[in-house]
């Protein structure tokens, strides 16, 4: 396999920190991004980085820019930054489901619309991160659920199309043990969601899943993986 040319946001922590180490000891040139310095600092010694807010055009663009000077293109995109804030509708906080839809959707759409011409001219490959949410609602995540609900949306036209031109990958993962549910300031459902997050997957396994579908260019093109914690 060829090393590929990766560009990662929301790399800071969590499944985007996982994958952007687990590329690049794969061999990848890979190019991640996020809003805080300190932690971008910690990665493999091989990744590219840059500070940069996805809900900032000309910073992604900046940061696009720098990539494919860096790494003379870009053959993969993970939009992979995302937050969730659980709440229930009666109760929720409009600037809280504003800044979800944001980030979510609009730091998704930002980041692929800087992208593409690049992975169009690779012939390349888009992983979006969805979660179980794109595919089910779930109590006190409604907000939420819809962000995902319209990554996947966004996952299909891609597929429809850019059929011939890009492989479309979304993952949806179940509980994951990250920084996630620390975003929630509903003190009661956080502390009621945290034990079953830190009973979840590890982010690595997530990568791991991504790396699989990344790879199998020119085998078989993975349209969805959903990865749920092993309760057994």
């Amino acid at each position: 396999m060829n090393a590929l040319r990766i560009f990662v946001t929301g790399a800071t922590s969590g499944i985007g920190a996982a994958t952007a180490q687990l590329l690049a000891n794969s061999g990848h040139s890979v190019f991640a991004v996020g809003r805080r310095q300190a932690q971008l600092a910690t990665l493999h010694p091989n990744v590219h980085t840059a500070v940069c807010d996805v809900l900032d055009p000309d910073q992604v663009r900046s940061a696009v820019d720098q990539a494919v000077s860096v790494m003379g293109g870009i053959d993969v995109c993970i939009p992979n930054a995302g937050l969730g804030m659980f709440d229930k509708l009666s109760e929720g906080k409009l600037e809280e489901w504003h800044h979800m839809v944001d980030v979510n959707i609009k730091g998704v759409l930002t980041t692929l619309h800087a992208c593409l011409p690049h992975l169009v001219e690779a012939k390349g490959h888009v992983v979006n991160i969805g979660s179980l949410a794109a595919r089910n609602v779930f109590p006190n995540s409604g907000v939420y659920c819809a962000t995902k609900h319209a990554v996947l949306a966004i996952s299909e036209s891609l597929r429809i199309e850019y059929r011939e031109t890009l492989a479309v990958t979304t993952i949806n993962p179940g509980a994951v043990d990250t920084e996630f549910i620390a975003h929630t300031s509903n003190d009661s459902l956080r502390d009621s969601y945290a034990p079953e997050f830190a009973k979840g997957m590890r982010a690595e396994t997530i990568a791991e899943a991504i790396r699989m579908a990344i790879e199998a260019k020119g085998k078989a093109v993975f349209s969805e993986i959903t990865l749920r914690p092993d309760r057994r």
